[in-house]
């Protein structure tokens, strides 16, 4: 049974390989005279697959019988993005339209997978602050789509699910404490959406967002800032911490999410957070990473060379040496893009490091060891990516060694 199979990986029990009990072994794959990149370093040379994992790394551009000859592509490690809203999408296409699940969660895979993202968390929310059911609707309707999709070998990447908390919705806990046993949960992050702080300190921008992008009416706007400003004030501190607390004893990450001040990182490091999941400050993500934790930007921040609202900058934070990693956020194909957007020369991030930002670095902020670089013993999750006009374009995509796109 899937829970069985998923708690095994999770105690590392599991074949590192990624291979199928009782498969045939397969003959070794061989990527050659590709541009191979690794965590440390770029250079010619050619990649050995075994078993679903990387057997061996080695120099030079010479294409060996039974070879593919990758033509100096380049070779990159699957991509690994900690947040994503995406599957959300498909299963609402258009306002009112509900897409069946299952179906919505193969779209968004195949779309993640093209995008070279080979290990995906689906970034569900808990936790509302209106009347809108449609997301609450959605939460265990996703999450049995998910699970299933990965139970039948129905993906291409491999699924696991983010849970993102609005400590603001009186319910907060009755929703998420049945949630959190289970197999495909790997992330948590706390949020608050309320006016005047952390992702919206503008309140008048903030009624902007609330009136055109949530339909929310004019005359409803008031309602809601009294409202969530006597939640966060009440329950929200409360909620944080057990949220907290649930996730720790269960060894689930948790990331702060849009902290703003240096009082919000003190509080999320005290928590025991130790992921900044979008500082919206320079002041917060320098706490964040005086506290040791890991700083995650959106991949859309990059690309667009700003915030959506006027926060901070992940094009800045990268020029002050403080970005740690990225996530598609909304935009799965953004990942690659912005990988390759910090290695130009107004940000000077070397291939290999802006390649960690998509893949070692949220791999092992999540506590996935096993993947997220080109290294002997490693998942053979690959990319081959030929630049078009200074456009990445992935041509393959390789999941445990398996070709899926």
């Amino acid at each position: 049974m899937l829970q069985d199979q998923l708690a095994e990986e999770r105690d590392e029990k599991r074949d590192p390989k990624g291979g199928r009990p009782g498969a045939a072994a397969a003959a070794p794959l061989i990527l050659a005279n590709a541009l191979v990149v690794t965590a440390e370093a770029a250079f010619r040379g050619r990649v050995t697959v075994s078993e679903g994992a990387i057997a061996e790394v080695a120099e030079g551009g010479a294409v060996p019988s039974g070879a593919l000859d990758c033509e100096g592509d380049l070779l990159l490690p699957g991509l690994v993005d900690l947040h994503t809203d995406h599957c959300e999408r498909h299963a609402v296409p258009r306002p009112g339209v509900h897409w069946d699940p299952l179906q919505a969660a193969i779209a968004h895979d195949a779309q993640v997978a093209a995008a070279g993202i080979t290990t995906v968390f689906d970034s569900l929310v808990v936790g509302l602050r209106d009347a809108d059911q449609t997301r609450r609707d959605l939460l265990g309707r996703l999450m049995a789509a998910v699970e299933k999709g990965e139970s039948l070998g129905l993906f291409r990447s491999q699924h696991r699910l983010h849970l993102r908390c609005e400590v603001t919705d009186p319910t907060l806990l009755d929703q998420i404490e049945p949630l959190m046993d289970h197999a495909l949960l790997r992330l948590v992050s706390v949020m608050e959406h309320t006016v005047g702080q952390r992702q919206f300190p503008d309140a008048e921008k903030y009624r902007e967002v609330l009136v055109k992008l949530f339909h929310v009416s004019a005359d409803e706007v008031d309602e809601r800032f009294r409202r969530d400003a006597e939640a966060s004030r009440t329950f929200a501190p409360t909620y944080r911490e057990a949220v907290c607390r649930l996730s720790q004893e269960r060894g689930i990450p948790v990331a702060a999410h849009d902290d703003e001040t240096l009082e919000h990182v003190e509080e999320a490091a005290r928590l025991g957070m130790a992921i900044s999941e979008f500082p919206t400050t320079l002041v917060a993500a320098e706490a964040a990473r005086a506290k040791g934790m890991v700083t995650i930007m959106g991949a859309p921040n990059v690309v667009k060379g700003g915030s959506q609202t006027g926060n901070l900058s992940a094009l800045d934070l990268a020029r002050a040496g403080m970005l740690d990693a990225l996530a598609s956020d909304y935009v799965p194909i953004s990942l690659l893009a912005a990988t390759f957007r910090l290695t130009q020369s107004d940000v000077g991030f070397s291939l290999p490091q802006a390649v960690r930002t998509a893949s070692l670095a949220p791999a092992e902020a999540a506590g996935m060891h096993d993947r997220g670089e080109i290294a002997p013993g490693k998942r053979a999750d690959l990319l081959r990516v030929r630049l078009i006009d200074d456009h990445p374009l992935v041509r393959t995509v390789y999941t445990g060694g398996q070709r899926v796109a």
